[in-house]
Parts: structure tokens; sequence; C-alpha cells
């Protein structure tokens, strides 16, 4: 049977969507569609490079759907699969002369919600680019479709360190102190960007919190994993401090985990959660491991201005490309703020997703 393509949207506007719920409301726009192998929503032109929404049919497979100059997919490229989702070339629809495509798939059996962070994060990640060529794009695009193939699957291997605990739970009380200063818990949750590997745990607004956790009785040394984490372009940002006691009137780590799906149950959005979840590597057969019950006792949040003390990009020489360093937090001379005084320069509240 010849492919044959729908564009219901191909008359608006193009705009980014690059957000879960976003990208969910487009693919339930296309999800109807019948007698077509292909149904697609524009997002976004770069240059020569044009991204879609899609479905795959038969099976109302959500997709995205990179559109390149004819040329840019060259025979030998490889490409990744694996991990609840597939990558295809697809085939040229009509009136496409000179042009040629590539599509991200989620397999029958793949996570929803999974797939839809997988995508925003691919997304997000080809957004950034500097002044990328097609073949950039591309290139950026494999990389970091494989580094999700990798991750999908190393992520259940083990349980979390007593030390990866500590730190989940403080990105996790993070996470519900946002969901008090936010417009939802939706909003909360869309900020929460540490499990899709962003440079800092939170993004909020045009700002970022990058949280950091012991629960160690002595000293505090925070791992910072790249010059990038507490140097961005991100304003305001803020580095969270956060000391656990081990304590029997604390919680723990699963127990911390299913009260949040509890909040989370109640807004809505616990699938969007237990992926998030998943990505953090906390998996439910491991969840009777962690016994150790966790107080939080000291949140310090410290702004990350020009005179914290971190490795900063514009004063490194250009031969050094990355850079992992251990910060002493106690031995801090710059004045903490409150919690409420962080979230206030954040903004109080954020605008609901796109």
């Amino acid at each position: 049977m010849p492919t044959t393509w729908r564009t219901p949207c191909s008359g608006r506007q193009w705009s980014m969507t690059w957000s879960e719920e976003g990208l969910a409301r487009t693919w339930r726009a296309l999800k109807d569609v019948e007698g077509e192998e292909w149904a697609l929503s524009p997002l976004h032109k770069t240059g020569k490079v044009v991204f879609h929404a899609g479905r795959s049919f038969p099976g109302s497979r959500e997709a995205i759907v990179v559109d390149f100059p004819a040329g840019t997919i060259k025979p030998a490229d490889r490409l990744p699969g694996g991990g609840g989702f597939d990558v295809l070339r697809v085939p040229s629809r009509p009136g496409s002369q000179g042009r040629e495509a590539i599509a991200l798939v989620r397999l029958i059996d793949g996570s929803h919600e999974l797939f839809a962070l997988m995508a925003v994060n691919v997304l997000r990640h080809l957004e950034h680019l500097d002044c990328p060529s097609p073949r950039a794009i591309l290139d950026a695009f494999f990389v970091r479709v494989r580094d999700w193939q990798e991750f999908m699957a190393n992520q259940r291997r083990k349980p979390l360190s007593t030390e990866k605990q500590a730190g989940l739970m403080g990105e996790l009380l993070m996470l519900e102190k946002l969901v008090g200063h936010s417009s939802s818990a939706l909003v909360a949750l869309d900020s929460w960007q540490g499990p899709l590997r962003a440079a800092q745990d939170f993004h909020v607004d045009s700002g970022a919190i990058e949280v950091k956790s012991t629960a160690a009785a002595q000293g505090f040394i925070a791992r910072i994993n790249s010059v990038e984490q507490l140097d961005a372009d991100r304003r305001p940002m803020f580095l969270c401090a956060i000391r656990f006691v081990e304590d029997e009137a604390g919680e723990t780590l699963t127990q911390c985990v299913n009260r949040l799906r509890d909040i989370m149950d109640g807004s809505g959005v616990r699938r969007q959660f237990d992926a998030l979840l998943m990505l953090s590597r906390f998996m439910d057969e491991h969840a009777d491991r962690y016994t150790r019950k966790l107080l939080a006792g000291e949140m310090l949040c410290f702004p990350l201005g020009d005179g914290f003390p971190c490795l900063r990009r514009d004063t490194l020489p250009g031969q050094i490309r990355n850079a992992q360093y251990d910060l002493d937090i106690e031995s801090l001379d710059i004045e903490p703020q409150s919690m409420d005084m962080m979230f206030q320069q954040l903004g109080e509240t954020a605008d609901e997703p796109a």
C-alpha cells in the first residue's frame, strides 16, 4: 500500500510546543485520523529543518518527525532503537520533492508518558544547538536518542545507593515545595528537569535551582557535575543545600515517593510523575530495599551571583571542555536566603506550559 499523509494543522502558525502536555494535546488531535499511514502537525522550523508531531498508522503510535533537505540522511547512518521506541526513515510524501524525513516513534508496548518525556527532551536538546546545519541537527538527534537507548538499557540494574537516595529525596522535597508555590502541580512537575539530564535539577521560568543533599553526620561536600551546573545563562540561579539526618521521625525514600504520588494523583499528573521517577532510577521492585528514615534539617538557598565560588566558563581556558569538582558547602561565606525569598525571586507562580 502506498504511503499516505495527512497534515491537519498545516495552515496554522508554527510554534514551539516543548512540553509533555503540549505534545500530548497535539497527539490527541491526530488520534482519530483513519485511512492514513501518517498524520502530522508542524511544530517548528529551524533553517531548512522542520519538526512535526505525528502519529504512525496502523497502531496510532505517537511520533516526532524531523524533515530534512534531501541528501542529509546517508545510507550508512545506523538508526538507533529499543527501550520503548524506534527510529524510522519515513517514505516520501506527495509534494515533498527534495525532502526526506526521519521519525522517532513509540513502540506499541512503550510507555506513553516516558515517550513524551523523551520526545520533549530530544526537542529541547535540538532547539539549543548553535546555528546548526541540517546534518548537525541529525547528528545531535542520533546522539541524544542513543543516550536514551543506553539509559533505558541500564536503568534497572541495581537499587539506588544511600547517597543517591538522599539526592532523590532532596529533589522530591524541592518538588513538593514547588507544588505549593506554582499555579498547578503540572507546572511544578514540568520544572523538574534533573531526571531529564538537564544541567540543573529545576528550571523555574527563566531561572534554575540545583539541589545538593547529604545525610553525612559531618561535612557537606557537594559534587558539581559540570561547569554549567552552577554557571549557566538562566537567571536567577540558586544552589539549595539540604542536610538530612537519620531519625525515626523521618521517612524512607519509598514513603516520600508514595506521599508525592498521592499529591500528584490528586492533581491528575501521577503517570507523568511515575515516568520521571523511573528516569531517576526509582523502581518499585527495589522499594523494600529503602529502609533508612531521613528527616530534613538545614535547607540553605544560596544565590549564584558573581561572588559565588564556582568555575565559570568565561574564565576557563578554551581548551577545557568539561570539568567536575567538589564544593565544600560548610565553608561558604555567602549569606543564604530563605526558601520563600528564593521563590519570590524566581517568581511565586509560573504559567501553565504550552
